[in-house]
């Protein structure tokens, strides 16, 4: 009677060895990708929006100057606030101020969003955000909050703005 050796459990060939080396590596460097992109979230903390105070800008809407404002969806920079305001005229009794300082990392020295009036938008170039015309919110870019308004009051023929802040509508 011939003795046979018992069934071999498993059979370890060379190249078993480097594919179960290469899964490990894999499945390590995945596990690594996955950390490190966790890391690289946007930063949602971002900065709080300074707040500079002004003086009260009074502008006469007769005035030669001031035509940017003399018809719906018109518009004009002034100084104040921070980096300066934007003007808007939604119709002959409404006005909005802006403060020209992106909401997005606002203290970088280049966040200061101009009008795109072909585009129907202001925008800050510096990082690619856009803000609707009608209420500041962000409609393009990384940033999530509102550009920061400011009160204004119409009394005749004589606009007011003030430093004092007001949610948009």
């Amino acid at each position: 009677m011939e003795k046979r050796a018992g069934k071999v459990f498993m059979t370890i060939r060379p190249d078993g060895i480097i594919k179960a080396r290469l899964r490990i590596i894999f499945v390590s460097t995945l596990a690594l990708i996955l950390i490190f992109s966790q890391s690289c979230d946007p930063d949602t903390s971002d900065d709080p929006i300074p707040y500079v105070p002004f003086q009260d800008v009074v502008i006469n809407l007769t005035l030669p100057s001031n035509i940017g404002l003399a018809s719906d969806g018109g518009y004009m920079y002034v100084n104040g606030g921070v980096r300066g305001l934007i003007i808007y005229r939604k119709t002959s009794t409404s006005y909005i101020a802006y403060e020209r300082n992106c909401t997005y990392h606002p203290n970088e020295a280049g966040s200061t969003v101009d009008l795109q009036p072909q585009f129907q938008r202001m925008y800050d170039s510096f990082c690619g955000s856009a803000f609707r015309f009608e209420d500041g919110r962000p409609i393009e870019g990384p940033a999530t909050r509102n550009l920061q308004q400011y009160q204004t009051t119409l009394s005749g023929t004589t606009l007011t703005i003030t430093d004092q802040i007001v949610d948009p509508i």
